[in-house]
């Protein structure tokens, strides 16, 4: 928890009550005679121990709970990257993206214990100027790229979606979702830029400028000063700069990306469910020219029946096209609802407190009310740092391409046998992403196929692509 502080710097007299030097306030050489070394050691030592942000037993907790994140998030992130880089089938306009959020993410597990949590278990700071602006700008760096990535992943999903764009792995499009990424990292720097800049080291002293002695009766005596080193911000107004930046964290870490993933998640599923009905419509439509004209006189009176078998079989059971195409639209509903509602959930905390406390609203009056503040700050880090870990189960585990990876992966390295093949596996190329967006058959006068994952349609609304061709990844 960072806030205004002052130099601790103790006067001769307080610190001659706890190391003794038996001169009198009224002599001469009262300022500038020597204390004892080990004295003011002890009493330092005692002093640091008592700044002590946390305990050992919560400072092993909290390690533990990092260590568990950042193994799970390495596992996790390091898979996709593997993944996308192992096979060139893999290494598309999308993945690239894919690949952006899985690098910032396992760079910011890779730092966060050593850069972040290490240096707030003490009160000093252990390491050089120069780590102590890394440590600021290489986490903040990967978090805003991580969360710029989401919001362009949300963006080209959607109108990727909308034209039925393929997923290219053309090297014109892999090259600009390399600069796209490159941007990102480049936006994400200059965003970083005013904590390399404002942040630097200081001493937060205790004793300054003491003559002290190593040894009673020794003559040798040296000028020491005691204090803390800190890691905070240095240049111009302090309280005006982090409130800028607590601004700027909030906007571009929470409110930009949330309102970018509820839009275009919400256009999606609204192109989707309205894509479906058009399929549905194109079904009946083609039911209705299979009739015959007995048949179709009989469906003009009974317009539920729309197919040659009886009608109490037609209507007491859905066709199973259109209920496999509910259940994959449900289940890309609620992929896209977990995508915008586990971003606002797992930042939502850290954005609030780290704004109730840079703007003063959030302050503890007594030691016990700081401790509290000090745990719940560090509890919502620790909520906002398991984005590290969804993330590549979000974008990545639940896409049937990396999952069917993730599969031959497994068989390989833990089982040690070939993967056998999915007789009905649809992933000579690239995958459907939203099976509900689907294709015609090659002979427009047969009917789908029921165990098909893939729907035919007839509707001019979509141009024809052959069977073997598939338009979108499937999650």
């Amino acid at each position: 928890m960072e806030g205004t502080e002052k130099p601790m710097i103790m006067e001769i007299g307080d610190i001659d009550k706890y190391c003794p030097r038996h001169v009198s306030p009224n002599d001469s050489h009262y300022r500038t005679a020597p204390f004892s070394h080990s004295c003011l050691t002890e009493i330092f030592d005692e002093l640091k121990r008592s700044l002590r942000r946390y305990s050992q037993l919560e400072a092993v907790t909290y390690t533990t709970i990092y260590i568990i994140i950042s193994i799970l998030a390495v596992i996790g992130n390091g898979l996709v990257i593997y993944v996308i880089c192992r096979k060139k089938s893999m290494r598309t306009n999308r993945n690239v993206l894919i690949l952006n959020l899985a690098l910032s993410n396992l760079v910011l597990a890779v730092t966060n214990i050593p850069f972040l949590w290490l240096p707030s278990i003490e009160f000093e700071f252990p390491y050089s100027s120069i780590f102590c602006k890394l440590a600021n700008v290489l986490p903040g760096m990967n978090v805003y790229c991580s969360t710029l990535t989401i919001s362009v992943m949300a963006i080209d999903r959607y109108y990727s979606v909308k034209r039925l764009s393929l997923m290219s792995s053309s090297r014109r499009h892999l090259i600009r979702a390399a600069w796209l990424s490159i941007l990102i990292w480049i936006v994400s720097f200059i965003l970083s830029l005013p904590l390399l800049v404002s942040y630097d080291t200081t001493m937060l002293f205790v004793f300054k400028d003491l003559n002290v002695f190593e040894v009673l009766q020794d003559s040798n005596v040296t000028m020491r000063s005691y204090g803390w080193k800190q890691c905070q911000i240095t240049s111009g107004s302090r309280n005006d700069l982090q409130l800028v930046m607590s601004v700027m964290q909030a906007a571009f870490l929470y409110v930009i990306p949330l309102i970018v993933l509820s839009i275009f998640n919400v256009k999606l599923t609204r192109f989707l469910k309205h894509n479906a009905n058009q399929m549905s419509k194109n079904r009946l439509n083609r039911s209705r020219d299979l009739l015959t004209p007995t048949d179709r006189s009989v469906s003009e009176r009974t317009p539920e029946c729309l197919s040659p078998i009886p009608c109490k079989q037609n209507r007491s059971r859905p066709g199973t096209a259109e209920m496999a195409s509910k259940k994959r639209r449900s289940r890309t509903t609620g992929l896209l609802v977990a995508m915008a509602g586990s971003y606002a959930i797992l930042w939502l905390p850290f954005t609030v407190v780290t704004m109730l406390l840079d703007l003063g609203i959030l302050s503890g009056s007594s030691d016990e009310q700081t401790t509290l503040i000090e745990h719940v700050d560090q509890s919502c880090k620790v909520l906002s740092m398991l984005s590290v870990c969804v993330n590549p189960f979000l974008y990545g585990f639940l896409n049937t391409n990396f999952r069917q990876e993730f599969i031959e992966i497994y068989y390989q390295w833990i089982r040690c046998t070939p993967k056998k093949p999915n007789r009905f596996s649809y992933t000579s190329g690239v995958a459907m992403e939203y099976s509900s967006v689907g294709y015609p058959n090659r002979n427009p006068t047969t009917t789908s196929r029921p165990h098909s994952r893939i729907e035919s349609m007839t509707s001019p609304f979509y141009p024809y692509v052959p069977p073997s061709f598939p338009i979108l990844n499937t999650w």
